[in-house]
């Protein structure tokens, strides 16, 4: 990750101490002889620049265009309120300020800023906003130790398990939150969602405590099961080949155990085109007299599928007045199931992200499957008109400011667009320059002849679409 700090002072020098070597950092500082006395000791210090921080000039050579993080650790307020500026008008998310003075706090929250105050705690805040957001640090006994407090979330393999799976020799879980509760912990006692953990341990054993809670997360799809369920729902031969060829290039990127393979008896003989994968999944082969749409839920949670592989369904023009065929089979299943077009691979990948967990849980997958597939993701927000938005919405700010914190915990780059108007029309117009739209869907219900986004989405999107329904 690239890292433009202006300022050298103690608490820049305190950070480079302790960031790692997939770190590089830019400096820019007025003392040439500061700056050049820093090279020898770290590493991560890619370039330095001996000049005033608040110089456009000085920043375009630092290149702040292309930081994914801008810190202002000046001691004038002014300077540091300039490199914000400067950073948000370039467009960077990520921006970190020092304010030595009150009077100047609005400015910075008006640009959207990340501020801190001057303080002993300053340096290792730093450190850790750097490495993850979501975990809060506090030195304790007189900086020979520190107390994390620690936030479980959805993904997190911790969930339903006994605190006695904490046991580790750098820390003790102390205690634990539930919403306004405070527990003291029992071997036995189960952990959820939302408990937020109080850790105790020896100093700088956050990085050990980030490695075990929250980087060892369960790749994509195993979160939801450990196979892949592909639906040969095709008529033809043709049809049939074009939707191996894309299960497989899934399950090839993924992590899967095994691929299973649901056809109706009434489809060709699949053995030949399921012989031409040569890949090293054991597949295992589920025939049927019966509705598929029926069976699929059934195979699915026999085979523990961690994602459902299918053609668009053919529908049926009375049941879709009622109820959103595609989605509503969505919500029935225990994992994502993937609409297949075939176009892949996939390059880049659009996720609509509006004021639903389940936008943002379709967030979080295409971020890891970005790490599978070496694929950008954008998030779409689109503004519905006044009078025809029924529901409470969030500013598009908020969700930007949102869509900018999994950038930042997650480390990786998401692309913003926002549009106005119709959010079906929208999306799929583009959805034409991507080749996977991964959709979190809340409900599977629908009013008469009123529209489904998530259907429509489905229906009339150009490229595959993932819908996420199940936690």
């Amino acid at each position: 990750m690239n890292v433009l700090i202006c300022g050298a002072g103690r608490y820049t020098r305190h950070l480079l101490e302790r960031l790692g070597e997939r770190w590089r950092i830019t400096l820019v500082d007025l003392s040439e002889e500061l700056l050049r006395s820093l090279v020898p000791k770290h590493q991560t210090l890619v370039k330095i620049l001996t000049g005033d921080a608040s110089s456009p000039v000085i920043l375009e050579s630092a290149g702040v265009d292309s930081a994914d993080y801008v810190l202002a650790l000046t001691d004038n307020d002014k300077v540091n309120l300039a490199v914000a500026g400067f950073a948000r008008k370039k467009g960077n998310r990520h921006i970190l300020s020092l304010v030595h003075d009150f009077a100047f706090l609005e400015k910075f929250r008006e640009l959207d800023v990340h501020t801190l105050f001057p303080g002993n705690m300053v340096g290792g805040f730093l450190y850790h906003w750097l490495q993850d957001p979501r975990i809060h640090v506090f030195p304790v006994a007189q900086g020979h130790g520190e107390m994390v407090e620690f936030e479980v979330t959805r993904d997190n393999w911790v969930i339903g398990m006994p605190v006695s799976a904490m046991e580790n020799p750098e820390w003790r879980l102390a205690g634990f939150f539930r919403n306004t509760e405070m527990i003291i912990p029992e071997p036995e006692q189960i952990i959820r969602e939302g408990d937020r953990l109080i850790l105790l341990g020896k100093r700088n054993f956050f990085r050990s405590v980030c490695s075990v809670l929250t980087c060892e997360h369960m790749p994509f799809p195993m979160a939801w099961g450990r196979s892949a369920l592909i639906v040969l729902n095709g008529e033809h031969e043709k049809d049939i080949k074009k939707h191996v060829d894309e299960a497989m290039y899934l399950v090839r990127n993924s992590r899967v155990s095994h691929v299973s393979v649901l056809y109706h008896e009434s489809l060709p003989d699949t053995a030949e085109v399921l012989s031409q994968w040569t890949g090293r999944h054991e597949i295992r082969l589920h025939r049927t007299d019966k509705k598929m749409a029926g069976e699929i839920g059934t195979v699915c949670r026999k085979e523990n599928a961690g994602i459902v592989i299918i053609r668009p369904l053919e529908k049926s023009f009375l049941k879709s007045l009622t109820r959103p065929e595609t989605i509503a089979l969505a919500h029935e299943l225990p994992c994502p199931m993937l609409i297949a077009r075939q176009t892949f691979p996939y390059e880049r990948i659009l996720v609509p992200f509006s004021n639903t967990s389940m936008s943002e849980r379709a967030l979080k997958t295409a971020v890891d499957l970005s790490g599978l597939f070496n694929a950008a993701v954008d998030a779409a927000v689109v503004e519905e008109p006044e009078f025809i938005h029924s529901k409470e919405r969030k500013p598009v700010a908020d969700l930007l400011r949102r869509v900018r914190e999994l950038s930042h915990i997650h480390k990786i780059n998401i692309g913003e667009i926002v549009r106005q108007g119709n959010p079906v029309k929208e999306l799929t117009e583009l959805a034409a320059d991507y080749q996977l739209m991964i959709v979190g869907s809340t409900s599977s219900e629908k009013e008469f002849l009123t529209p489904h986004v998530g259907e429509l989405l489905t229906e009339r999107s150009p490229c595959s679409v993932l819908v996420i329904a199940a936690d």
